[in-house]
């Protein structure tokens, strides 16, 4: 079985807004979340992109902060089929070198828009995928039924959209049912 899973990075390994806020403060950007459902990180802080630009521009991708079950997980991660990331292209290989660190092994990585992730989902014959946004979700419900999709609730969604069906709220719990 987790030879057929798949996992997004950003919101389900790496804590994202962890290192994003350790950015701003090291640029001396005094930011806050304004608006926590919010998925769009310049709505959610209410920052300029510029100031979203500038933050993104100096993150290290190769060595961002992970979430704390990631650690007692990992003996399941290394061994899932691929991660689908909708980070920039011309980061993956950062985002690459970070993930061989944590598991000791090369795991694919694939990118693709949010939503463009059912597309993998389907040619790689992906059963199970855990994602942090509700309307990737929603898409891989729409155009890959065969493919059990999971939405990790951190607490950010497109509100114009249902509840995913499989809703989570830690990875752990995830692996503790499947696994």
């Amino acid at each position: 079985m987790l030879s057929q899973t798949a996992l997004d990075l950003d919101g389900v390994i790496f804590d994202y807004e962890k290192t994003f806020l350790k950015q701003a403060a090291r640029l001396n950007l005094n930011i806050a979340i304004k608006h926590p459902e919010i998925y769009n990180m310049a709505d959610r802080y209410k920052i300029t992109q510029e100031q979203l630009s500038l933050i993104r521009s100096n993150i290290d991708y190769s060595d961002m902060d992970i979430y704390p079950e990631i650690e007692n997980l990992k003996h399941y991660i290394k061994n899932i089929k691929c991660f689908i990331t909708s980070s920039h292209e011309e980061i993956l290989h950062l985002r690459k070198v970070n993930l061989r660190k944590i598991f000791n092994k090369d795991i694919p990585v694939y990118y693709a828009d949010a939503k463009e992730k059912h597309r993998i989902i389907s040619e790689l014959g992906i059963k199970y995928f855990i994602d942090d946004y509700n309307a990737v979700i929603h898409h891989i419900e729409v155009n890959c039924p065969d493919c059990k999709a999971y939405w990790l609730n951190r607490g950010y969604k497109d509100n114009a959209l249902p509840e995913p069906v499989n809703k989570i709220n830690n990875l752990t719990e995830f692996f503790e049912i499947n696994y």
